[in-house]
């Protein structure tokens, strides 16, 4: 299922080969990621300047596998405000080409349907894709969960370059936390596209694995059921977390658009998870030593917020 192919001083690389998923479908391992995977105290300044190392090595990635051989112009980035404009995938063409990748912008968010457990629809309230090349090789960043925005962005996107009279040959979605449900949602938008232009080409790349997706549609979990994991994220999720803290984790990321651009606000739904999960006397003893551990490294952090200018 998992095949690596390649190692370098930063990253590990697998191709992820599984009926349902994209065909092109890429994990890789990282310390970079792992930072702020299994870190979820981490918010403000730390978690970008985390995730300006992780966007380099999507764009190292996408660079290899993606756009080997496109020219420079006929790529340019899609930003899905608010959450992808913290993934660092403009950092990452600087620094990895020294060329700044053009950006369209789409504001689209999602809501929950009334009455559903973790059903949703998505609302676009911006758009702007004037810097869109033609015949575009298009790149995103976004965490995904049920897949719900991301597939009507990427429906958005095919029928602005249809309009234009122009055709999307490449789709790259860089995810720092994805649910195999959302991928399979991938899959079936691929299958889609393939059936109009036979070329259509659709890569999926994501840091340490697919997570298991919780029934409110927004929690993802590593040790679950569902996930697809390297074995060498299953091995540092046990030595990071413990069996127990590894399956109850609220979530491999949180609300990634609240945790990049409002940590304050992160802070105070972290440290409810962590105070409900050890009154409930569920998790073990290295469990608990690391929700503490978090607890108190988040105490010092949010104390940075009440200084000022």
């Amino acid at each position: 299922m998992f095949r690596e192919e390649e190692k370098t001083k930063g990253y590990s690389l697998y191709k992820l080969e599984c009926a349902g998923l994209p065909s092109n479908t890429y994990v890789f391992t990282s310390p970079y990621s792992r930072e702020i995977l299994y870190n979820p105290q981490i918010a403000g300044l730390k978690l970008q300047l985390a995730m300006e190392k992780v966007g380099q090595v999507f764009v190292e990635i996408a660079s290899r596998k993606a756009f080997a051989g496109e020219s420079r112009g006929s790529v340019a980035e899609l930003i899905l405000l608010a959450g992808g404009l913290y993934y660092g995938i403009g950092e990452g063409f600087r620094n990895v080409h020294n060329y700044a990748v053009p950006q369209c912008f789409l504001g689209i968010k999602r809501q929950k349907i009334e009455g559903s457990l973790g059903d949703f629809d998505a609302e676009v309230g911006y758009l702007n894709f004037e810097a869109l090349p033609k015949d575009p090789c298009v790149i995103i960043g976004d965490t995904i969960a049920t897949g719900t925005t991301l597939i009507e962005a990427l429906n958005i996107l095919e029928k602005r370059v249809e309009k234009e009279g122009s055709r999307l040959r490449k789709v790259v979605i860089c995810s720092l936390a994805a649910a195999t449900v959302g991928a399979r949602k991938l899959a079936e938008f691929e299958k889609r596209m393939k059936r109009k232009d036979p070329k259509f080409e659709l890569y999926l790349i994501v840091a340490e694995g697919l997570f298991h997706l919780m029934p409110d549609g927004t929690d993802m979990r590593f040790l679950r059921e569902g996930s697809l994991l390297p074995d060498s994220t299953k091995e540092y999720t046990l030595e990071k977390y413990g069996p127990v803290l590894g399956e109850k984790m609220k979530c491999a990321v949180f609300d990634w658009g609240t945790r990049c651009k409002n940590p304050a606000e992160h802070a105070k739904e972290f440290m409810q998870f962590a105070n409900e999960i050890l009154e409930k006397g569920e998790l073990d003893e290295k469990g608990i030593a690391e929700v503490k551990k978090m607890k108190k490294e988040l105490e010092e952090e949010t104390g940075k917020i009440e200084k000022r200018f």
